[in-house]
């Protein structure tokens, strides 16, 4: 028997007496609380209130049903309540992929994220490889390149980066300074995996001969540590450059404008805690940062 609607209106109708007033708590015609009274006594065949000049007085059925409804308008207020207390508070997990040049980018924002919604955890997938937002791998993707135009996905301008390529004081020290004359004779660091997406990378496998490019890896990190300790030639924003004086910029008229692309998909957008995340970046507009849906 489906007749949700109709039993609530019998709880309204025990709980307040009269037709009028539970046709403007429930916001329906008079007419229509007697149509639904009638249609839950003709289903359950029993009838539910006697009327006299008090108003309506529920029968020993119709008290069965007011408990039956109080039971369940408590339960459901009760996960109301709950719902919309887990929205404000925001606890679990975000997921963000991206790669490792848009950390310094992100952190400022997550701190600010998990100050907002403390029992918020930030997972950070550093993974060059591109997670499938449609099959959960990621809530949220910060991609490098053109724009992407996968199927599905909300995508947000980021930001715009300047890479260039740099190598530290100790490698300059002992293997001499790079120039364009000399730059295929230099060593060079790179990720083991060329990616489209990353042209800087793909610059080094199409200029620097392979025995020159003396260290991989598929971890960012590893490379950032690599080129501060002077194994060889890498890349690095224009920023971090400028406010680092171990690093030094190799001048051979060789650089990259990489636009960086926050994606989300159409089915995530709305989630309390990615539509949170979202909202912050938009609010707070770093330096750098250009946002538009």
């Amino acid at each position: 028997m489906n007749k949700w609607t109709e039993m609530k209106t019998a709880y309204r109708l025990g709980k307040l007496g009269t037709l009028s007033a539970t046709a403007e708590d429930l916001g329906i015609h008079r007419s229509t609380v007697m149509r639904h009274i009638d249609a839950l006594e003709a289903a359950l065949s029993v009838k539910l209130f006697q009327r006299n000049d008090r108003g309506y007085i529920p029968t020993e059925a119709g008290l069965e049903v007011m408990r039956l409804g109080e039971v369940t308008d408590v339960q459901f207020t009760q996960f109301a309540n709950k719902a919309s207390s887990a929205e404000r508070e925001l606890a679990g997990v975000l997921s963000i992929t991206c790669v490792s040049e848009l950390a310094p980018m992100l952190m400022p924002l997550i701190m600010e994220y998990q100050t907002l919604f403390p029992k918020m955890q930030v997972d950070i997938l550093g993974d060059i490889r591109k997670f499938a937002l449609e099959y959960g791998e990621a809530d949220i993707a910060i991609r490098m390149g053109p724009r992407p135009d996968t199927p599905d996905n909300i995508v947000f301008e980021f930001a715009q980066l300047e890479l260039k390529l740099c190598a530290h004081v100790d490698y300059i020290e002992r293997f001499g300074t790079p120039n364009k004359s000399n730059i295929t004779e230099h060593k060079f660091i790179a990720l083991n995996e060329r990616v489209a997406h990353l042209p800087w990378n793909e610059w080094v496998y199409n200029h620097i001969p392979t025995q020159q490019i003396v260290l991989t890896s598929s971890v960012g990190q590893v490379l950032n540590y690599a080129l501060h300790h002077g194994f060889g030639i890498g890349v690095s924003t224009k920023e971090t450059i400028a406010n680092n004086s171990a690093l030094i910029e190799v001048d051979i008229g060789q650089q990259w404008q990489v636009n960086a692309w926050m994606l989300v998909h159409r089915d995530m957008l709305n989630m309390p805690k990615v539509r949170a995340f979202i909202d912050l970046v938009k609010q707070r507009n770093p330096d750098g940062l250009s946002l538009n849906v």
